[in-house]
C-alpha cells in the first residue's frame, strides 16, 4: 500500500518512485528472462525494434512466463495503480522496454489513447503505467525523463523536440518501481553506457476503456486455467461487454 506521503507525491508530481519494491535478484531473473526473449524475437518480430534499431519492446508478457504472469499481479505495485485507476482497473499491456547502447532519447508523450483524446482531458487518471528497474536507472544509461505536475496540463501535449526547464530524470536502484499517472509527460533519455537498460511496463487503464491488447484473445487458455480472480480481472474478465439482449 502507499504511504500517505506517496500518495500525495503521485497526486501531485504524476509519478512516485517506489525504491527497492523487489529484490535485486528477482529483479536479475526478470532481466534474465526478459533479454532471453529479446533476443529470440528481434530478427523475427522487426516491427518491434525502434529507436535507430537500438530500442526494442517484447510484447504480451503474461502469455511468455509464469515470472511475469506472478509479477503483473504484484500486491505492493498493484494497489498503486489501484489507488489512481480503481480496484477494478484492467491490464492494457505488459512489456520489456529495452534501451540499448547509443539510444537516442525517446521523446516526452502522453500514454495513448490519451494522446489521442480531445482536450480538456479528464482531471482524473484514466491511464497509469509501472516501470519496473531491471537495472540501475541512471542519468547516463536512459533513466525515464518526465515534467512534474504536467499531467494536470489538461489542455496541453509535449511538443515534439522540446526540451522543458522543468524536465527531471527518475534514477533508482535496480528493483525499483516507478509509478505514472497516464496523462504525465515521459520518455526514455538517451543511452550513454555500453549495456542496455532494460525495464517492464505493466500498463493499465480503468475497466470502462479499451485496453492497447486485447488480452482475452492473446492469452492461452493454459494461463486463463490457472489465473486467480486478480490475474483473470486483470485480463479483462470482470469487464467484458453485457450480452443481453
Amino acid at each position: 500500500m502507499l504511504t500517505d506521503a506517496e500518495k500525495a507525491h503521485l497526486d501531485e508530481h504524476g509519478f512516485v518512485l517506489l525504491e527497492n519494491a523487489i529484490t535485486r535478484d528477482h529483479a536479475d531473473a526478470l532481466r534474465q528472462r526478459s533479454m532471453e526473449l529479446a533476443e529470440q524475437e528481434r530478427e523475427v518480430l522487426k516491427e518491434h525494434v525502434y529507436l535507430d534499431d537500438k530500442g526494442q519492446r517484447v510484447w504480451n508478457l503474461v502469455d511468455k512466463d509464469e515470472l511475469f504472469e506472478n509479477a503483473i499481479q504484484y500486491p505492493p505495485v498493484l494497489s498503486a495503480i489501484e489507488y489512481l485507476l480503481g480496484e477494478d482497473c484492467t491490464l492494457s499491456s505488459f512489456t520489456v522496454n529495452v534501451i540499448g547502447p547509443g539510444a537516442p532519447d525517446g521523446g516526452l508523450h502522453i500514454d495513448h489513447p490519451l494522446s489521442a483524446m480531445p482536450t480538456p482531458r479528464p482531471s482524473f487518471a484514466l491511464s497509469a503505467n509501472s516501470v519496473w528497474f531491471l537495472d540501475d536507472f541512471t542519468l547516463e544509461n536512459g533513466a525515464t525523463r518526465c515534467v512534474p505536475g504536467s499531467h494536470r496540463r489538461l489542455e496541453s501535449r509535449p511538443e515534439p523536440g522540446v526540451s522543458y526547464d522543468d524536465e527531471l530524470q527518475i534514477t533508482g536502484p535496480k528493483g525499483s518501481v516507478m509509478i505514472i499517472n497516464g496523462s504525465l509527460w515521459h520518455a526514455s533519455s538517451a543511452n550513454h553506457t555500453d549495456r542496455a537498460r532494460v525495464c517492464l511496463l505493466g500498463f493499465f487503464c480503468r475497466a470502462f476503456m479499451k485496453p492497447q491488447q486485447n488480452q482475452q484473445k492473446i492469452v492461452s487458455e493454459e494461463v486463463v486455467a490457472r489465473a486467480t480472480p486478480t490475474l483473470k480481472r486483470l485480463l479483462g474478465y470482470d469487464s467484458m461487454p453485457n450480452t443481453n439482449a
